[in-house]
């Protein structure tokens, strides 16, 4: 492993490796956030008949409560994280509504080498913004490698679209809507997302997706005015010369 290869297991923000985090996530997020819903309306905006068929890769899955809901639709998924004690709840949960279609692996974004064969769908949820935006371009990058062309990567995050000339009432707005839906710890936790971590303007995110080989087939712009989410295909190879992160890096 290289020297200057990112540290994605050391938490920018958050750190949703603490047992106590990890414990509350759910519980946090089912505030304004409604999984069952966000895995039916991902369906329906993907169209297919057949998903009982297809494999997917949930990247940056959390506690697994989009892999489990999921998990009914779809023949076979790949939930990954890096963050242990997440992934040991994820596994609970499954174990116990008896879920034998989902393979849990602790990897991340950079680290993840999808050893099966190339999946029909890559998705990944409020977590792409824990990379800042080189190290976003190179997942997108191994993205593309884990799909078969004409796979579908749905890509759901904070992503900034408003003039950056606005910026300070923007953000002010996005704290304000979130300490309304779920009080004063998550607007201290949105306040260090903004601090802290890594989302990006839109455009940034959208030239990158086309530069890892993906065509933004739609985008959406949800509720709160903060979250975006894109349908984009693979529509062409992309490889990298002697690059291999497979390894963890360390602490």
């Amino acid at each position: 492993m290289e020297n200057w290869v990112y540290n994605e297991y050391k938490h920018c923000g958050i750190d949703y490796s603490d047992l106590k985090q990890a414990q509350i996530y759910d519980q946090q997020h089912q505030k304004f956030r409604n999984y069952e819903k966000e895995v039916a309306d991902f369906l329906q905006n993907l169209a297919l008949d057949n998903t009982e068929d297809l494999t997917l890769i949930d990247l940056a899955c959390g506690t697994g409560a989009t892999s489990i809901y999921a998990s009914k639709h779809f023949k076979k998924i790949y939930a990954v994280d890096v963050s242990e004690v997440m992934i040991e709840q994820a596994i609970e949960k499954a174990e116990e509504k008896n879920i034998t279609n989902i393979e849990f692996i602790n990897s991340g974004f950079l680290s993840y080498e999808h050893q099966e064969e190339q999946v029909d769908i890559v998705l990944t949820k409020s977590a792409l913004h824990h990379l800042p935006d080189f190290w976003k371009q190179i997942a997108l990058l191994k993205m593309n490698q884990m799909l078969k062309i004409g796979g579908v990567l749905y890509l759901f995050d904070v992503i900034f679209h408003f003039d950056p000339l606005e910026y300070c009432s923007k953000i002010n707005q996005f704290i304000s809507t979130y300490e309304t839906a779920a009080g004063e710890q998550l607007k201290a936790e949105v306040e260090t997302h903004i601090r802290d971590e890594f989302s990006t303007f839109s455009w940034i995110i959208e030239g990158m997706l086309i530069r890892a080989g993906f065509k933004v087939e739609k985008n959406s712009l949800l509720q709160d005015g903060f979250i975006m989410e894109y349908f984009c295909k693979k529509v062409k190879d992309v490889n990298f010369e002697n690059y291999n992160t497979s390894a963890k890096n360390s602490n």
